[in-house]
């Protein structure tokens, strides 16, 4: 995995934890079951796979033990990078982080120089219209 494609699937990967974390507070954690791509699901991806054991009501612990050995069979560094970026992204939306802690979680988890491309990827697909995703940025990055 080259880095370009490393901030596409990082910035994907928050975007798509932070909406499913509002659903998730909305509607609950059962309310994800259909959410998880089947896509994902089939490849083992380890957000899609935590999701879906999130919504089936598995015990935090479990799915903290799964996803992690998942992740030491990963052999490239920069997959694995992506892979704990997903990882803690299920746990926080499990555990029911707001959004301000959920951002801040999976963004200390990259460089500077990854969170300012990673930004830039957010801020091309609208994120900037949504509150939680303006503030962060606002506060860390001053490009509002």
């Amino acid at each position: 995995m080259d880095y370009k494609e490393f901030i596409n699937q990082a910035a994907h990967t928050i975007k798509r934890a932070h909406d499913l974390n509002k659903q998730s507070k909305k509607q609950g954690l059962a309310d994800l079951t259909n959410a998880a791509e089947a896509e994902g699901l089939k490849h083992r991806d380890i957000f899609e796979f935590g999701i879906q054991l999130a919504a089936d009501g598995t015990q935090p612990e479990y799915i903290n033990t799964i996803l992690s050995n998942l992740i030491k069979t990963e052999q490239n560094e920069t997959e694995k990078r992506l892979k704990i970026i997903k990882k803690e992204a299920v746990i926080c939306i499990q555990k029911g982080f707001n959004s301000w802690l959920l951002l801040n979680t999976l963004f200390s988890l990259i460089s500077d120089k990854e969170q300012k491309d990673v930004q830039n990827i957010l801020m091309d697909v609208s994120c900037l219209n949504n509150a939680a995703f303006k503030e962060f940025f606002k506060m860390y990055y001053e490009v509002l």
